[in-house]
């Protein structure tokens, strides 16, 4: 997950934006982002809020990292984005998080 927030932050930089604007632009709680890079991964209801603020935002590098960051300045622009397979392989891998975080409790304990 920490490409994804690295993407996120490069795109953000090039952007201008910062963690604050992002809430303030996406209607995100406070201190979200902040807390979703500890804990590695944002919901999906967030990722969509970022997406449709962000319009320019190629969520198919932001997700794998493939294709330009800003749409529009691909070469090929005849690829389409499967945006529920992006959502749900996302989704698999916060699941993947929770599980782990779950076992090593129960291994604490």
């Amino acid at each position: 997950m920490s490409d994804f927030f690295d993407r996120f932050d490069k795109y953000m930089k090039f952007k201008q934006l910062n963690d604050n604007k992002v809430t303030v632009d996406t209607g995100i709680s406070n201190g979200l982002i902040g807390k979703a890079r500890k804990r590695g991964g944002l919901s999906q209801e967030n990722i969509s809020k970022i997406l449709h603020t962000y319009e320019d935002i190629n969520a198919n590098w932001w997700f794998r990292g493939i294709g330009e960051m800003i749409l529009g300045n691909e070469s090929d622009n005849t690829k389409s984005v499967d945006w529920e397979k992006i959502i749900k392989s996302q989704q698999e891998l916060l699941d993947l998080k929770n599980n782990e975080i779950a076992n090593l409790k129960r291994k604490e304990n």
